[in-house]
């Protein structure tokens, strides 16, 4: 995947975390727990400085339905992009 996707990716990822979490008072901390993460972790992904790795992602994602849609959708945009093309390694 190129670096032009990976970007908005990654920023829509984020959106939707700051989203869900930071109308909280200790947005940080809900958001660690919901990632088993630690604090700061979340402060960096909360502030824009970091995303999360794929373990704290799959674990938002079962903690968060909105996180969760917001990553399937993802995935469902870049299906459409691809009609018909499979897998590499399915051919």
């Amino acid at each position: 995947m190129s670096g032009s996707i990976a970007i908005p990716v990654r920023q829509r990822l984020l959106d939707a975390i700051r989203r869900e979490f930071s109308p909280f008072r200790f947005a940080a901390e809900m958001l660690a727990r919901a990632a088993q993460k630690t604090p700061r972790a979340a402060r960096n992904w909360l502030s824009g400085s970091n995303a999360p790795d794929a373990e704290a992602l799959i674990e938002l994602m079962a903690s968060c339905n909105s996180i969760a849609d917001e990553v399937n959708a993802l995935v469902e945009e870049r299906r459409r992009a691809r009609e018909g093309e499979k897998c590499p390694g399915s051919r």
